[in-house]
């Protein structure tokens, strides 16, 4: 059986889907436009026929979705207040401990999940499929919603920040800030919290679905080693990346928390015989680095799960796509939230700084001192923001 590599299978599989893009946008270049942001170019391709549909829609139920749009703006100014108080609790928590990291990261596709400094991988299949979902509910409902209050949209479509893919709705900027602050708020509180129904939506799926399925299709097998550290005692014991742990002295466990508990009943410099499907491995625990007082093996782990054997005999191993869903849903879940969240901070082009202007200017009447008020509240956001990403490094190093 040849072996694929994660990583060239993920390059190759992020070629071919732009280069369908690509196909897509030259056949359609007429709808396309590009611009520049200094020297990134923004590729746009506006649709005619979609902007007819939303209108559609937002029309033929716009009661329902002015009531949708009203909802959303106490729940959005929620999430620009927690979101906000978030970051700047972090500021404290970092000026503190600088180890503790960046507690905001930027996201990327790579060939597995992993964490690396201010940068989050997510395997590109889930990445692609999480973001396509995410900004066409996110768009769509900017759409719905202006057209349920009568403002009409100039366009609609979706489009590349360079390589990032992007989707976009563009209502008329006159009659846009001619309409009343409920209606202009409501627009722009649609998306955010259209992002986090789609989450409760896949929250739901997942407990109600997605999870007794799996419940009732697998069976705990012990816990996988994905890493070892060389030199500590895990590897001195002779574990291996892919040893399957499935007892501790003897003490059988049945998820992961069990074993972690097994673990913790035990001192540093004791001794433990890990049964693995390698054999038995005699180890000495050593110390945490972060608590002395508890075990440490220097190891990284999983649980492992395989399909029943009664399932397996009718289905196979089909069963595992259960398995990729409820990854995917993972991660459907914290886009939603993360970048809902990260849409309602008060920073001037997100849709938190739009509607945190409008409200600002509509309380004070002065426009001069509202624009000044305002860039004060943007800018300090923004510092919350960039602290919470660079900061650590920066106080590390000092």
């Amino acid at each position: 059986m040849v072996s694929i590599d994660p990583f060239m299978f993920s390059l190759v599989a992020v070629a071919v889907i732009y280069g369908l893009v690509a196909i897509f946008l030259y056949k359609n270049r007429e709808n396309v436009q590009i611009q520049w942001m200094l020297f990134i170019p923004i590729i746009l391709y506006r649709s005619k026929r979609t902007i007819e549909h939303v209108r559609r829609l937002g029309r033929k139920y716009s009661k329902f979705w002015q009531i949708y749009g009203v909802i959303a703006i106490p729940i959005a100014f929620s999430g620009m207040f927690l979101i906000s108080g978030f970051l700047a609790y972090q500021v404290y928590k970092i000026i503190q401990d600088p180890s503790l990291g960046a507690s905001v990261q930027f996201i990327l596709p790579g060939a597995t999940a992993s964490s690396s400094g201010i940068v989050q991988f997510i395997p590109v299949w889930y990445f692609l499929g999480a973001l396509a979902i995410i900004l066409v509910a996110h768009e769509l409902m900017h759409g719905v919603v202006a057209e349920a209050f009568k403002l009409k949209l100039k366009s609609v479509g979706f489009g590349l920040l360079a390589i990032i893919p992007l989707a976009f709705v563009e209502p008329d900027e006159k009659q846009f800030n001619r309409a009343s602050l409920k209606a202009r708020e409501a627009v722009l509180a649609s998306g955010a919290f259209t992002n986090f129904v789609v989450a409760a939506i896949v929250i739901c799926l997942t407990t109600f679905a997605i999870a007794p399925a799996i419940a009732h299709t697998f069976d705990f097998n012990g816990v996988i080693i994905e890493d070892v550290t060389e030199g500590l005692p895990g590897d001195v014991a002779g574990l291996e990346k892919g040893d399957i742990i499935t007892a501790i002295s003897g003490a059988e466990f049945s998820s992961v928390d069990e074993f972690v508990t097994l673990l913790t009943d035990s001192k540093p410099g004791d001794s433990a015989v890990l049964t693995t499907n390698n054999g038995d491995r005699i180890v000495t625990f050593g110390e945490n680095p972060k608590e002395p007082t508890n075990p440490y093996l220097g190891i990284q782990f999983k649980g492992d799960v395989i399909v029943k054997p009664e399932i397996a005999s009718t289905f196979g191993q089909s069963p595992w796509m259960l398995q990729y869903i409820a990854q995917f849903f993972f991660w459907l879940f914290v886009l939603n939230i993360g970048i809902g969240l990260f849409n309602l901070l008060p920073i001037g082009p997100l849709d938190g700084g739009k509607m945190a202007n409008f409200l600002v200017t509509d309380i004070i009447k002065n426009k001069t001192i509202a624009q000044k008020v305002f860039m004060l509240i943007s800018y300090f956001s923004l510092a919350l923001l960039v602290f919470n990403i660079f900061g650590p490094f920066v106080l590390s190093g000092i």
